[in-house]
């Protein structure tokens, strides 16, 4: 054995940390490191039949791009600096028979920089990461054998960028940070499409609250045959303050529901366009354009100029703190003030129209949208919002004056619906933001609480 490296039960080689730059050209030259390579029209293709370890201290850096084929089992776990900025890229494969190839790992990695790489079959894992940077990255057909998505982020306090990256038909979440990791990250110009093909109940993106979780100019799109698939989904389950989210820009289709919320977080939703989040068999289930659920009544959100449109439910509100979907009625340097401009079209299941549901206690703010109704009069929009006038025990929605409304103040007579059908407020959810409909054994949260299930 050199004297560099130390060898690890059931693994290739693990580096000593002395400083030592490697990449899979240099692993390819060291026996006993399970990394052999071939050049196939001109390319190099690495085959790793062993796992890998690049300790502390040591750097990886794969900078000239080639095919990297991942056997059985193989792991590349990286516990130093990582380097994978290539302009010709690298496609890392999952080469095994049985599909167990598992990727690569970075464990306590200070910084780590990826662009051009393309994840087919394995994941990418950063776990423990201080910061973390991915560009024009793509991941697609996910095993699974990684853990809950394609890219997964364990990282408590890591900063991470995700930019113009593409991910696609993954069994799994496409993103996800664990319930007790609170990952800042920034995921921007990115596409997402028909992820989460096993079809469990998991949102494209599954991710946990933070100091800063931004999304912007998105695209996520869904597969109408997987009803238990959402587009964004948002957690807090450890009650964690100072969390602030950002939605922006995004355009999301045909999803089980559009964006969800669970616990308490201050969440900034605005332009964008949401379309036919729906597909959900049971409307007591899901199917909104934009749900937040915070039963502590600690969330506050800014909702404006977005398009929600063919959802079951337009925007529902269950517990939550201050939800602003609009307020002119304060000046415009008022904390409070919301241009509003959200507009809503074909909302609605069991034949009536559901644009706004309050189902809280809380006065909900909504100025200035525009309605699916025939005149953005104060009775035809009464027909599709539900809140205090339906219910004693709900919150008011406060929306008058509307956009295009008519001028004047108008009386507001019975509404049109039969029915008044309040939420489900005691979805059982594990750790990981999954819906079930009993109790699972290990930590449940019901209704907002913890308990702990046999």
């Amino acid at each position: 054995m050199a004297a560099w490296c130390v060898m690890a039960q059931g693994w290739g080689f693990k580096t000593k940390g002395d400083g030592t730059t490697y990449s899979f050209e240099t692993l390819s030259q060291l026996e006993g490191s399970g990394v052999t390579v071939e050049t196939v029209d001109g390319r190099k293709v690495y085959t790793m039949s062993a796992s890998d370890t690049i300790a502390a201290g040591d750097f990886f850096k794969a900078v000239d791009g080639g095919t990297v084929r991942m056997m059985g089992d193989v792991t590349l776990r990286i516990e130093g600096s990582a380097d994978f900025q290539s302009e010709e890229g690298y496609t890392f494969v999952d080469a095994s028979e049985g599909g167990t190839a598992v990727g690569i790992v970075l464990n306590d990695v200070t910084i780590s920089v990826w662009t051009n790489c393309t994840f087919e079959g394995v994941g990418l894992k950063l776990t423990g990461c201080k910061a973390g940077n991915l560009t024009k990255c793509t991941f697609t057909k996910n095993n699974g054998t990684i853990g809950q998505s394609a890219l997964v982020l364990t990282s408590d306090g890591g900063v991470f960028g995700i930019n113009r990256c593409t991910f696609t038909d993954n069994p799994k979440a496409a993103i996800a940070s664990a319930a007790n990791m609170f990952c800042n990250m920034e995921i921007k110009g990115c596409e997402f499409k028909n992820n989460g093909t096993l079809n469990g109940n998991t949102p494209q993106l599954n991710l946990t609250v933070a100091d800063a979780v931004v999304v912007e100019n998105c695209t996520i799109t869904g597969n109408p045959a997987h009803t238990m698939v959402g587009a964004i989904g948002i957690s807090n389950f450890y009650g964690r303050q100072g969390n602030n989210i950002s939605i922006i820009g995004c355009t999301i289709s045909d999803n089980r529901y559009g964006i969800g919320t669970v616990g308490p977080m201050s969440i900034t939703i605005k332009d964008n366009t949401l379309t036919d989040n729906k597909y959900e068999e049971n409307p007591m289930n899901g199917g909104s354009g934009i749900s937040l659920y915070d039963p502590y009544q600690l969330t506050t959100a800014m909702i404006s100029g977005n398009r929600i449109e063919g959802s079951l439910w337009g925007v529902t509100v269950i517990g939550c703190k201050d939800v602003n979907l609009g307020r002119t009625d304060v000046g415009t340097d008022d904390e409070n003030y919301n241009a509003g401009g959200n507009t809503f079209k074909d909302n609605g299941n069991g034949g009536e129209l559901y644009d706004l549901y309050n189902n809280s206690a809380n006065t909900v703010y909504a100025q200035n949208n525009t309605w699916n109704v025939s005149s953005q009069t104060q009775e035809e929009i009464e027909t599709v919002i539900v809140h205090k006038a339906d219910d004693a025990t709900l919150g008011e929605v406060i929306y008058w004056p509307a956009a295009n409304g008519a001028s004047g103040v108008e009386s507001v007579t019975e509404k049109r619906k039969t029915s008044n059908i309040k939420l489900q407020t005691s979805d059982i959810f594990d750790l990981q933001g999954v819906r079930h409909s009993q109790p699972q054994r290990g930590i449940n949260i019901v209704g907002g609480r913890k308990f702990v299930g046999q």
